[in-house]
């Protein structure tokens, strides 16, 4: 039996998402941060881990377990 990993990759791009958000709009209102485009670029990577967590997870759903 394989975990569900629904709920994690929702929290993981939801949260990645408001976060990157939250730079965008400190960038809007000329807030210098250290390595915030090195951020971005992480919280990008992070939305695609997550986004992979719940097509994996959706794909395992529609699997028939009794044929394993």
């Amino acid at each position: 039996m394989t975990p569900d990993l629904t709920l994690p990759g929702m929290v993981l791009i939801s949260t990645c998402i408001i976060a990157g958000g939250i730079l965008i709009g400190l960038q809007i209102f000329a807030i210098d941060l250290p390595f915030t485009g090195y951020v971005m670029v992480a919280l990008a990577a992070l939305v695609v881990l997550g986004a992979t967590m719940l097509v994996l997870s959706c794909r395992r759903q529609n699997e028939n377990p009794s044929r394993q």
